[in-house]
């Protein structure tokens, strides 16, 4: 068989990297907006319009023309450019362009879904980029009031509670966010998992159609109007659960105590692509969102390239590179459940 590149394998490690980063994305992605097609903007900057109450009532066949004036934002993604790339022999090469399942391939790929996510937290819990018509600000930090209670019951140790889940939907109520037509995604670590599959309030949901709550090992039937995202990848907040019950004393509509406490900055990884918390007693940053709470842009299209290397004995490399970055949208569409890790 003839060493030189085949274009057939070039052609397949491509597709393999498209069909799978590109297009199917990290375990957020399903549940994100993508800002693509009719949302995409070049400049990168998206509109938030905010809005309601009541039509103008009409008291004169000719009167004034009605005006509704409209608070809205521009928000901005922050695009980042992230690459990786592997040596490989002929083998390497022959079964990363036809095998999508190939061991060294999914390495590469799973490294830029872990950053989606990551990229995804941070807009969720992050300060959004903005330029406020109204208000002039040039950004938007995460407010304390739209975290629930840590819970301090004695029995519960500050888990992820059937309360906490109720109060969620609550709050996202009380904000007039919109769960009838949309879903409300809960991002929960494998520690919460547990504590649901340990709570009776979950598990004996729906015992009459013979369906439990746990449909595989880390998979959750929809509850009650609601979605589940079991992630290792979940930030944490340094401080304890007492230290932030402490602190919701002081919560108000523009206080932001908590999130400066949020362990969302890329010092905060781990070598494995996961959050990690300077404290050993942290707590996790569990949260959930609607589908439009964020945006997300990859521009861009994702970059492939595998090749020669003279510097290294000619040997083959394969090459990637993306540009990600994600937005929160609306501050009342997220929201922060504080939840112990243990």
């Amino acid at each position: 068989m003839s060493q030189d590149l085949l274009n057939t394998y070039v052609i397949g490690f491509d597709r393999a990297i498209r069909e799978t980063v590109e297009v199917k994305g990290g375990k957020l992605r399903p549940y994100v907006q993508l800002a693509t097609g009719d949302l995409f903007r070049k400049e990168g900057v998206y509109q938030r319009t905010t809005g309601g109450g009541l039509p103008q009532k009409v008291t004169n066949r000719f009167g004034d023309s009605p005006v509704s004036e409209l608070d809205y934002s521009r928000r901005r993604t922050s695009r980042q450019a992230f690459q990786d790339g592997q040596f490989m022999d002929w083998a390497d090469l022959s079964k990363m362009g036809t095998d999508p399942r190939n061991a060294k391939l999914n390495a590469m790929k799973n490294k830029f879904m872990r950053q989606e996510d990551i990229i995804l937290d941070q807009a969720f819990l992050g300060t959004a980029n903005t330029t406020d018509v109204e208000t002039s600000a040039s950004t938007q930090a995460f407010r304390d009031n739209e975290a629930v209670s840590v819970d301090a019951n004695a029995d519960n140790n500050y888990d992820f509670t059937y309360k906490k889940f109720l109060s969620v939907l609550e709050k996202f109520g009380n904000n007039n966010v919109d769960i009838d037509s949309q879903a409300p995604v809960f991002k929960i670590s494998w520690v919460q998992w547990k504590q649901m599959m340990e709570d009776d309030n979950f598990i004996n949901f729906d015992y009459t159609a013979n369906r439990p709550l746990d449909r595989s090992a880390g998979a959750i039937y929809d509850y009650m109007g609601a979605k589940f995202c079991i992630s290792n990848i979940v930030p944490f907040i340094n401080r304890t659960g007492a230290e932030i019950e402490t602190l919701e004393a002081s919560y108000s509509s523009t206080s932001t105590t908590l999130q400066a406490y949020f362990e969302i900055a890329d010092t905060d990884l781990a070598s494995t692509g996961a959050w990690q918390s300077a404290s050993t007693d942290s707590t996790r940053a569990c949260y959930a969102f609607m589908p439009d709470a964020a945006l997300l842009e990859i521009n861009p299209d994702m970059t492939t390239k595998v090749s020669e290397r003279a510097d290294k004995g000619f040997n083959y490399y394969a090459y990637m590179k993306a540009e990600l970055g994600a937005v929160r949208m609306e501050e009342e569409k997220v929201v922060v459940i504080p939840c112990s890790n243990s």
